[in-house]
C-alpha cells in the first residue's frame, strides 16, 4: 500500500518554527546508505502535462524515444478525464506505460505523484516540454577557460540516469538535478576523472523538470503553485545535508513562453506572492530576486547558508 503525504501530519506553515539555524541533521533520523537497496536500475518516469498532448508528443516522448528509453517506464500525469481522452487521441499507447488522473494545479499535481509512488522508490520527473538535454564540454582543459566551453548532446541519458541516482546516494543526497541555464559559459566542463570538479553538493536549485530522488514524501510535500522547485531543492537539503547538482549538463525548454502547462494559469503576481513565501519561511537559505530581465519574481540560494552536517 502507497504511504500518504497526510500521513506524515505535516503541519500548516508557522514562520516562527523553522528555526534553521537550529537544524540538526541527526534529527531527520537518516539511515545507513546501501545504494543496491534502493534498485536505482528499475526507475520509474514521471511526466506531468496540462494542456499540451502535442507539446508532450513531439518534445520529450520524442527525446525519450531518440535515447532509446523504455516505455515500460513511463507514467504521464494529467488533470482529468477530458485532457485524458485529448492524449489518447494523439499519443499511441505504445508510447507510454500509464496515464493517471491526478489533480488540477502544479502543487497539486506534484504532490500526487509523490504520494502515487512508494516511499524511497527512484523516480525521475521529466516535464513535458524537454527540447534536448546537453553535456558541457572543453577541449582544452590543460589551459582551461571558460570561453572554450561548448554544449554537445548528452550521449547515453538513460545511463546519465543511472549514474545520477549512484553518485547522488554516494554522497548522501536523496535528491539530484542538472544545471538550470542552458549557457555553456557559466557551466563546468566534464572532467575525466574528477567528478567534484563539474558537481555539487551544496544548496543549488534543482529544477523540477529535470529531476531525480528517492522519493522522500516528506520532501516532497509542496505548499505553493509557483517556486514549488525550490521548496523541494530546500526540504531535500535539509534532509539530507544537501543536493547533489550535475553542472555539466542542461536541458533546454521554453519555461515561460510554452503554450498550455502552468502558464495558463501563471501569473506574475502569483509567483511573487510564492516567492515571498518562501523567503518568509527559509530567510536563512533564500532571498528575493526582482531584477530579473524577464520580470518574473525569482529566488536567489544564500550562499552563506547554515552548515548542517
Amino acid at each position: 500500500m502507497h504511504n500518504k503525504i497526510e500521513d506524515y501530519k505535516i503541519e500548516d506553515y508557522k514562520i516562527e518554527d523553522y528555526k534553521i539555524e537550529d537544524y540538526k541533521i541527526e534529527d531527520y533520523k537518516i539511515e545507513d546508505y546501501k545504494i543496491e537497496d534502493y534498485k536505482i536500475e528499475d526507475y520509474k518516469i514521471a511526466i506531468p502535462s496540462y494542456q499540451r498532448a502535442q507539446t508532450l508528443h513531439d518534445r520529450t516522448l520524442h527525446l525519450l524515444n531518440k535515447y532509446n528509453i523504455s516505455p515500460s517506464r513511463i507514467h504521464i500525469f494529467l488533470a482529468n478525464d477530458k485532457e485524458k481522452e485529448e492524449y489518447q487521441k494523439l499519443i499511441p499507447e505504445t508510447a507510454y506505460h500509464k496515464i493517471i488522473i491526478g489533480e488540477p494545479g502544479i502543487k497539486n499535481i506534484r504532490n500526487f505523484m509523490a504520494n502515487y509512488f512508494d516511499e524511497d522508490e527512484p523516480l525521475f520527473y521529466i516535464d513535458d516540454d524537454i527540447y534536448n538535454v546537453m553535456e558541457c564540454v572543453n577541449h582544452n582543459m590543460d589551459m582551461y577557460h571558460k570561453r572554450d566551453n561548448v554544449l554537445v548532446p548528452l550521449d547515453n541519458l538513460h545511463q546519465f540516469i543511472i549514474n545520477g541516482f549512484r553518485m547522488a546516494l554516494e554522497n548522501k543526497c536523496h535528491n539530484w538535478g542538472i544545471y538550470p541555464v542552458y549557457n555553456a559559459y557559466f557551466m563546468k566542463p566534464t572532467k575525466k576523472d574528477d567528478n567534484k570538479f563539474y558537481t555539487t553538493t551544496a544548496l543549488r536549485y534543482i529544477q523540477g523538470g529535470f529531476t531525480g530522488v528517492i522519493n522522500k514524501k516528506r520532501c516532497e510535500r509542496r505548499t505553493m503553485d509557483d517556486k514549488e522547485d525550490y521548496e523541494r531543492t530546500i526540504k531535500y537539503y535539509l534532509y539530507d545535508g544537501g543536493v547533489f547538482r550535475f553542472n555539466n549538463i542542461t536541458a533546454y525548454t521554453k519555461c515561460y513562453k510554452e503554450k498550455g502547462g502552468m502558464q495558463v494559469k501563471r501569473t506574475k503576481e502569483r509567483i511573487l506572492q510564492s516567492a515571498k513565501m518562501l523567503v518568509e519561511l527559509y530567510p536563512n537559505l533564500c532571498r528575493l530576486n526582482l531584477k530579473k530581465k524577464s520580470g518574473y519574481a525569482e529566488i536567489t540560494f544564500s550562499r552563506k547558508c547554515p552548515i548542517i552536517f
